[in-house]
């Protein structure tokens, strides 16, 4: 096992036990010039994705599974808590997001010396019950803080060790993670990325969640605000 890989990259999974091959086959394919290790958190998923994962051939994978369903900032928060990569890597379980595209990511952020990175989603492959909000919230990031990202919620980023592991990961904060890195004085830069349709498997997202993400950006900038007067 690496003990100081460069790369950890951290995929929470829920049910997505068709997208696990290809996924894998495509971070291989892709990072296979990186050092990394590849850490799965498994939200107790009902069909056979933790089998999957455990059937890897693979010394580079790690698998935390949780118990009950506790939800993706929760997931996220596990995995980046056992990373030792220089980098943090995150993405979805779902293959949306292309492992092709973490290699420009990570040039930007070594060659800028930036402390995040962060997928831009130019042609979003996600029906408006997610995009709507998504774009509600980065309007209200972008007019009411200095952040001037316009797709804050791409799962896809990449992060110094250090500016990960203090970012706060609960609720549903995993979609505002540049915002309050941000906020501890992050360096942050977004990049277009490539942005799948899912092909396997459901939607978590529902219209409950819609009214919790905006609940949540307004305790952040309110809380923000109040620690800068």
């Amino acid at each position: 096992m690496l003990s100081s890989p460069l790369l950890s990259i951290v995929i929470p999974v829920f049910n997505e036990e068709d997208t696990i091959k290809p996924l894998i086959v495509s971070i291989q394919k892709e990072l296979s010039i990186y050092s990394y290790e590849l850490i799965f958190v498994d939200d107790c998923s009902t069909d056979s994705t933790v089998l999957k994962i455990n059937s890897l051939n693979t010394t580079r994978v790690k698998l935390i599974s949780f118990d009950c369903n506790k939800g993706q900032s929760s997931a996220l928060a596990a995995g980046i808590k056992l990373a030792k990569g220089t980098y943090i890597v995150t993405m979805d379980g779902d293959f949306q997001n292309d492992p092709s595209d973490v290699p420009k990511m990570i040039d930007l952020i070594f060659n800028e010396d930036l402390d995040m990175v962060i997928g831009l989603r130019l042609n979003r492959q996600d029906p408006i019950l997610k995009t709507l909000p998504s774009k509600i919230a980065n309007f209200i990031i972008r007019t009411t803080t200095q952040l001037k990202i316009t797709d804050s919620g791409c799962a896809l980023k990449v992060m110094t060790s250090k500016t990960a592991k203090r970012i706060p990961l609960y609720g549903e904060l995993h979609r505002f993670m540049a915002l309050n890195a941000h906020i501890n004085g992050a360096q942050i830069k977004e990049i277009p990325i490539i942005h799948h349709p899912r092909i396997h498997g459901v939607s978590k997202y529902g219209l409950a969640r819609t009214f919790k993400v905006l609940k949540d950006l307004s305790a952040i900038i309110i809380k923000h605000k109040m620690t800068k007067q």
